[in-house]
């Protein structure tokens, strides 16, 4: 697939629409990328990790519901998982003051893996640890504006 035509959005593009409802910018950018969207089941996971009301659990369940539905879901698969500790790995021995950062970067890099496996562009809010993982690993990264 071509680079850029699908999105992947991260973790925190959700929780701010769900924090700031349905007229935030963060949810008219999901509703506007709806037809270009997957979903990572690495956010998936993390969304409902943060799910602490019925309501919540309830939007969770319906977003990965139709995520399935239309085979728009993106799940890391083994080869995925092996980079991530190599590239890992790699940031330990190159960068030794973020071998503490390094336990809180799997998710963002199974999510950018996710998003290079479907020629997908990953959207976030929090663009400091892609930024990082760029040195390391190719993807199409870009901040939700």
């Amino acid at each position: 697939m071509q680079s850029g035509r699908w999105l992947l959005f991260d973790t925190s593009v959700y929780v701010s629409a769900i924090q700031g409802g349905v007229l935030s910018p963060a949810s008219r950018r999901l509703r506007e990328a709806l037809p270009r969207a997957y979903l990572a089941s690495v956010v998936s996971a993390e969304l409902r990790v943060g799910a602490m009301t019925e309501k919540a659990r309830r939007a969770v369940h319906d977003v990965t519901q139709w995520a399935h539905r239309v085979g728009r879901m993106v799940t890391p698969g083994p080869g995925a998982w092996d980079r991530a500790g190599d590239i890992l790995g790699e940031i330990r021995r190159k960068e030794p003051h973020l071998r503490s950062k390094v336990p809180t970067l799997w998710n963002d890099l199974l999510i950018a893996l996710s998003a290079r496996q479907i020629g997908a562009t990953v959207e976030t809010e929090d663009t400091e640890d892609f930024e990082l993982l760029r040195r390391y690993v190719r993807f199409e990264l870009r901040p939700l504006s």
